[in-house]
């Protein structure tokens, strides 16, 4: 017979036995403490649950199901350990070598009307400016720049969790990529 607990992460509830969750509560106590800063911990802290909270969501097969070690540790294995010393920096240059799947989506926090143009330059690693100019330049001769724009605008999500605005940018949502995108 198992303890188990029900806990709220990344606003959402689980049911968690006890040792998975000292597992994750570990974790995410460790995490905290390599956060330089304590005024950004809580927002930081607060996407790095959420971040967990999709993972495990994504493990669980039906919500009558608890959260056990091996779904923590496949969490931990997802976002990463914190970084406690100078490992970090051997750390930071095997996460640029591992690219995550880039995904499209608007940019909201560099827009100028839809965020579709700097979705676009984010996705294709491209100036901004550049992409903006056609948009301007297919308006101008044709006004297939501005049904392009309003189709995308409608079709393409926009970013708005930490997570998307990683998988934007094609960078891994691990927990040292989240606390450094503040």
């Amino acid at each position: 017979m198992k303890k188990v607990l029900t806990v709220s992460i990344g606003r959402k509830s689980f049911v968690i036995d006890d040792d998975a969750f000292a597992r994750l509560k570990n974790y995410l106590d460790d995490f905290r403490a390599t956060i330089a800063n304590p005024q950004e911990a809580d927002e930081v802290m607060e996407d790095v649950e959420m971040r967990v909270a999709e993972i495990l969501q994504e493990q669980l097969r039906n919500e009558m199901q608890s959260v056990n070690c091996a779904m923590v540790n496949v969490v931990i294995k997802q976002l990463g350990e914190p970084e406690m010393t100078a490992g970090a920096k051997n750390s930071k240059e095997n996460q640029k070598k591992t690219r995550a799947r880039k995904r499209l989506y608007r940019d909201v926090d560099n827009k100028m009307i839809g965020g579709v143009c700097s979705g676009v330059a984010a996705y294709f690693d491209i100036d901004v400016v550049f992409v903006r100019f056609i948009f301007l330049a297919s308006l101008l001769f044709a006004l297939t720049g501005f049904w392009c724009y309003v189709i995308l605008w409608i079709v393409v999500p926009a970013a708005r969790t930490v997570t998307e605005k990683l998988e934007m940018r094609g960078e891994p949502a691990t927990a040292e990529n989240i606390k450094n995108s503040r």
